[in-house]
């Protein structure tokens, strides 16, 4: 494994704050053209880069992309690396608008993003793609392009504007690019996922309201494995470093523990960002050594368990904090987060600075008091303006003369400003940091085991235990394999196959016909006690 020398920082040590008033890539310039040989990233496949070799490899890429891509979007689909990082950045310098693409979700699904964005072009590299060949469908592979291969053909001219750049931004570098940051996508919580373009604006402005409620050192060191199609991935492990200089240590591979462990001990990490899953797996494969270093961990994507709590407590003797937050991709994603010098269990803390929020009452759409339940709903600079597909119902609600986006998520507030989490209007659990929807997977499967006249199967999940599962109620038998093959066969990603196949003898339906999802939910529940 290459050398990693994030740890052997020369430059004084402060809380990091983006600008608000500038974009990412002016962010990028101010911060990158000082102390610029300060180490700033590191993966085991390209070891490490400063922050002037970081921005001379962006450039001359940067010149690249704006040879190759036509059109204003540039698909991006890498995991965790710092060439993920350097693409985003290189984006911005040839004026393209980055879309982050989940090669996970099935062969349906990626295409509709595909063709949603207009994209014609994909940027990856051949070392990965041989990894993920078969999930990818044809119309995808044709618009492939291998970075790791083309850079090898960069022609003389390219590399010098790109040194050219590097030396002298204000010369050579148009800041004044789109207003749109990236294109991320919801997970389909009804059928197919939106298109969620944030501006530069949402994210910093994001960025800016959590680190109100905690600190950052720009020499502390990010262990990155979070995906960047991930919304949290995307703005607390790519533009964050990016806009500040914190530095990033990345593996590709979340589910490989061994490497994570591997990585974390190698760089000497001092921040991860992680789902309650991901943490609790990792916490069984390290050491307390091991975890020593860690200052801060930031949870999020799926509620986290006193029993995932405590264990990381015993294991860094609280000495580190644990922070556990809320966010959705419209939000960019922050929502809320537990302060640093105050928290509290089974909250998701307060809502960050800057952000108007609700809980409103889901008959009245009036504001309700504290303690009341209601839809979480909240307006501010973070928030996207509205969905790139056409024809969708309209996400926003009009309260007292202002617009506020539904959350779609259930909660209440205490006195102090504590927001709970108790119930999500839509019907889509969280699995792995997944967001898996039930009415996608019900659908497909109907088409296979439905029958004419009469609801024969319904799909239901829970993710309130710490082994979240999707469950198929069934009027008829079932083999629990070949219903799993079939979605595969039809695009639903492997992370959401069925667990559990349950026989009933029908399926509960309300007055007006359709399912009792409500009566699913409690039979979930009561089979978990």
């Amino acid at each position: 494994m290459q050398e990693s020398l994030l740890h052997q920082s020369k430059a004084a040590d402060y809380n990091v704050m983006p600008n608000r008033d500038k974009n990412i890539l002016e962010n990028f310039i101010t911060e990158f053209s000082k102390n610029i040989n300060e180490p700033f990233a590191w993966d085991a496949s390209s070891g490490g880069s400063t922050r002037k070799s970081f921005f001379l490899k962006a450039a001359v890429v940067s010149q690249l992309i704006k040879a190759k891509v036509k059109g204003k979007h540039v698909g991006i689909m890498l995991p965790a690396l710092q060439s993920t990082t350097l693409l985003i950045i290189a984006s911005y310098m040839a004026g393209k608008i980055p879309v982050m693409l989940n090669w996970t979700v099935g062969h349906k699904v990626l295409s509709h993003c595909v063709e949603i964005t207009n994209l014609e072009l994909i940027i990856t590299a051949d070392a990965f793609y041989k990894k993920i060949e078969d999930q990818l469908p044809e119309d995808i592979k044709a618009k492939l392009f291998l970075l790791d291969k083309e850079v090898k053909n960069i022609s003389l001219a390219m590399k010098l504007k790109g040194v050219a750049m590097s030396k002298f931004p204000k010369l050579f570098i148009n800041t004044e690019i789109d207003k749109t940051a990236v294109v991320l996508f919801t997970s389909g919580s009804e059928t197919l996922p939106k298109a969620v373009p944030l501006s530069h604006q949402n994210v910093i402005t994001d960025l800016w309201g959590a680190l109100q409620l905690f600190d950052i050192r720009v020499n502390g060191i990010f262990l990155g494995f979070l995906p960047p199609f991930h919304s949290f991935g995307f703005t607390v492990l790519n533009i964050l470093p990016l806009l500040t200089g914190v530095k990033v240590a990345f593996t590709p591979n979340p589910t490989s523990l061994k490497e994570v462990v591997e990585v974390l001990v190698h760089t000497k990490a001092t921040n991860i960002m992680v789902t309650p899953t991901l943490l609790k797996m990792l916490m069984a494969r390290t050491t307390k050594e091991e975890l020593s270093q860690v200052e801060l961990v930031i949870s999020g994507a799926e509620s986290l368990h006193k029993d995932i709590l405590h264990k990381f407590n015993e294991m860094t003797d609280h000495k580190s904090l644990i922070v556990e937050g809320y966010g959705i991709t419209e939000c960019s994603p922050i929502v809320c987060l537990n302060p640093k010098d105050h928290q509290k269990l089974n909250s998701v803390g307060k809502f960050i600075s800057g952000l108007e929020h609700h809980i409103m009452d889901l008959d009245t759409e009036k504001p309700l008091e504290a303690n009341k339940e209601g839809m979480i709903v909240v307006k501010g600079p973070s928030v996207f303006e509205n969905y790139l597909d056409k024809g969708i119902e309209d996400p926003f609600v009009n309260i007292e003369g202002k617009s506020y986006y539904k959350t779609g998520d259930i909660g209440h507030m205490d006195e102090d400003g504590f927001v709970y989490i108790t119930g999500r209007l839509k019907r889509f659990i969280k699995i792995g940091g997944e967001m898996i929807s039930m009415p996608f997977i019900e659908k497909i499967l109907r088409d296979k085991y439905g029958e004419e006249g009469r609801i024969v199967l319904a799909v239901e999940g829970c993710d309130k235990t710490t082994n979240p599962n999707v469950t198929l109620f069934s009027v008829n038998e079932l083999d629990l394999a070949e219903v799993n093959k079939y979605l595969r066969e039809h695009g639903v990603a492997s992370i959401a196959k069925i667990r559990d196949i349950q026989i009933v003898s029908e399926i509960p339906l309300l007055g007006t016909g359709k399912t009792d999802y409500r009566s699913l939910k409690q039979m979930l529940n009561n089979s978990d006690e």
